[in-house]
């Protein structure tokens, strides 16, 4: 059994046999018998109990966490971990979006700002009752791509601006009125949480839709929730670590981000996911549990969210799931006035966001959701940021009203309530600014730009893809041939389960779409080739991931006009082809690439990008496009990790060098003639 080790402050040690004891304890115990010292908040700071928090640089070996290489590959899984289990559920599987219909578009003013409105309704899923949001989003006109503010809101996208044609949400709503359904009196309600004419006239985007689209906010919610869809149990009685809406909200938002990239007035590099009380909370497991998102924002966001549940002030974990049960996973409600003894808080949450920016906001008359509790928990975010020599707070003295602080976390205190106004967005907006210039991040981890001897290595490649099958050259290493045995095995490092005959193998689908195949060969920089033939079950969809992190995308996109990211010849969530070279379904098609991998600092953080150059079909497709950390949140490492993966990865980041994945996504492409030639 998996024993989660003790904290090395002076709290209570505790392990998984101590916890189930005491979950079956307070089973025993009459509801109006818990915690009856927290039936009314405390707003006190004189008899906030005395606490100690879990170390955040800690992992199952016990060992000292002392880089940040240590961090992401042995205290962050482990404490995202214990995030997982005790409060927020398992993270929910990725699935594929695509859009309904059409993206309707309309040109507009705001001010003097010329942008663009959308409205597109997301499918999420490929199933005929896949669940769907609609998504508003607005841009500014631009040259250039633009950064994105992304929040979900609580009334349906009408109540955040004045446009009379924004469509009103047919899903469940909070309602004074008891029908639960928005109405024309909506509209606006909400327009000052959304300031859409200030944040476009600074440069940046805003999207957003409706909470409900993803799990109704009451205690019935569940039945009508995107879980179901997912696998999920829908009951009344579920696991204790199953997720519920916070899980469904993230993962909601993570979603849209899958929309949002394939935009091409949005900048993949600079969507910020921001949220507001309950939604606060949201962005925050958002952040932590997909790191494509730039930035991530707190408001307001209490107890759950950015406040320590360990000090007894405000709103506790006894009250929040009384009223909420709905919102975490039911382990949570176990600690009710046993704080003290959960294994992880709220530090832990901030922390996941690191080494990336997090602003932490709060209201002075928002005594319900612990201003101080929050600061406090970015103070104790703040070593894992030491570990990637960035400052994050900087400081342990709480700040005046009216009063931003911080490095890479950001902090204030507004005077007044609990809400999302005017002044808030202004600090989001100034602290974007400095921490997210020209797409990176304005700290150390600055990459060194490719070397002429890379540019000029790409500048030589010119396949010859006349005629199919090819033949190898003498010094290619061959993964998969006529007359050897292919060099693949599953991701468990077992033989494989794909269809072989005369040299092809075609994919075997699983249910998950985690049937991948992995090659047994490594390799740092190297010429890549791979004959393939889409197929028309599942779109075609396939790919071949260099080094499990960098998808070369393979999609029926014959006859596309409008090629996006998700089409062939694209580099998955990077960038999309020059041009549409696919051919149709059931043809032999070929890729060959030249890629240069990223190189890494002694610590595992990349120092210089990687990059590639592309042939499809006899057509450029991709010329130096640059990449870093991979963008995918399909990545194989992510999603059916195995011990053999982990040993991979682990080999990867070590070395610089890393397999050849061929892709299942629940279509049988066919794959022929694979082989590598080292240029290292």
């Amino acid at each position: 059994m998996h024993k989660f080790p003790p904290s090395k402050s002076k709290g209570p040690r505790f392990s998984i046999r101590r916890i189930i004891l005491h979950a079956l304890t307070l089973a025993l115990i009459p509801e109006a018998s818990f915690g009856l010292a927290q039936s009314t908040p405390n707003y006190d700071e004189s008899v906030v109990r005395r606490y100690s928090l879990p170390d955040l640089l800690l992992a199952s070996n016990e060992k000292p966490i002392l880089s940040s290489l240590d961090w992401e590959e042995t205290a962050r899984p482990f404490q995202f971990e214990l995030l997982e289990k005790f409060i927020y559920g398992r993270q929910l599987p990725p699935v594929e979006v695509s859009v309904l219909g059409k993206e309707r578009r309309v040109d507009k003013k705001y001010g003097e700002i010329p942008a663009v409105r959308i409205q597109a309704t997301l499918q999420m899923g490929t199933t005929e009752n896949s669940p769907t949001t609609n998504v508003l989003l607005y841009v500014p006109k631009s040259k250039k791509k633009v950064p994105v503010f992304l929040k979900l809101n609580f009334l349906g996208n009408q109540a955040e601006v004045t446009d009379e044609d924004i469509e009103i949400t047919e899903n469940w709503v909070i309602s004074k009125e008891g029908n639960n359904r928005a109405t024309e009196a909506s509209r606006g309600t909400k327009s000052r949480r959304f300031p859409v004419s200030s944040m476009l006239t600074r440069g940046y985007g805003l999207a957003t839709a409706h909470c409900g689209d993803f799990f109704p906010d009451h205690k019935d919610g569940r039945a009508t929730s995107v879980l179901g869809s997912l696998g999920k149990p829908t009951g009344e009685h579920v696991p204790d670590d199953e997720p519920g809406a916070i899980g469904a909200w993230a993962w909601g938002l993570s979603r849209i981000l899958d929309w949002l990239l394939t935009l091409p007035e949005v900048d993949p590099n600079r969507v910020i996911v921001l949220g507001h009380s309950r939604l606060g909370k949201a962005a925050l497991w958002a952040g932590a549990c997909d790191q494509r998102f730039a930035m991530v924002i707190s408001n307001d966001s209490g107890c759950g969210g950015a406040a320590l549940s360990r000090r007894n002030y405000g709103e506790s974990i006894e009250v929040i799931t009384k009223r909420f049960p709905h919102w975490f996973c039911p382990r949570l409600a176990t600690f009710a006035d046993h704080e003290r003894e959960l294994p992880c808080d709220q530090h832990a949450l901030l922390a996941m966001t690191a080494p990336r920016p997090l602003y932490v906001a709060s209201a002075q008359n928002d005594r319900w959701a612990d201003p101080k509790g929050e600061f406090l928990a970015a103070v104790a975010a703040d070593p894992v940021w030491k570990l990637y020599n960035l400052q994050g707070l900087g400081t342990q003295a709480m700040p005046p009203e009216n009063t931003s602080i911080g490095k890479m976390i950001g902090y204030h205190i507004r005077n007044g309530d609990h809400d999302l106004l005017q002044y808030d967005w202004n600090q989001f907006a100034d602290f974007a600014d400095r921490k997210l210039q020209k797409g990176t991040l304005s700290q150390p981890n600055k990459y060194t730009p490719l070397d002429s001897k890379n540019k000029q290595t790409l500048s030589d490649f010119h396949p010859d893809q006349r005629s199919l099958p090819m033949n190898p050259p003498e010094d290619a290493i061959i993964l998969l041939g006529m007359d050897s045995k292919p060099k693949f095995t599953a991701m468990n490092g077992e033989p494989i389960n794909w269809a072989e005959e005369d040299g092809v193998l075609t994919a075997t689908r699983s249910t998950r779409h985690m049937n991948h195949i992995v090659s047994t060969e490594i390799f740092q920089d190297a010429d890549i080739h791979a004959e393939f033939m889409t197929s028309p079950i599942a779109h075609g969809n396939s790919g071949l991931y260099i080094h499990g992190h960098y998808e070369m995308q393979i999609y029926d996109s014959f006859g596309v006009k409008k090629i996006t990211q998700q089409d062939e010849g694209s580099l998955y969530r990077f960038t999309k082809p020059f041009i549409n070279a696919s051919r149709p379904t059931g043809e032999w098609q070929v890729y060959d690439i030249r890629f240069i991998a990223p190189r890494r600092h002694t610590d595992g953080r990349i120092r210089s990008p990687g990059t590639l150059k592309a042939w499809l079909n006899g057509k450029l497709v991709q010329n130096g496009v640059t990449f870093t950390e991979p963008r995918s949140p399909y990545i194989p490492y992510k999603h059916g990790v195995t011990s053999h993966l982990k040993t991979i990865e682990q080999t990867l980041r070590e070395t610089g060098k890393g397999p050849l994945f061929l892709q299942d996504h629940g279509s049988p492409v066919k794959f022929r003639n694979i082989w590598i030639q080292r240029l290292n």
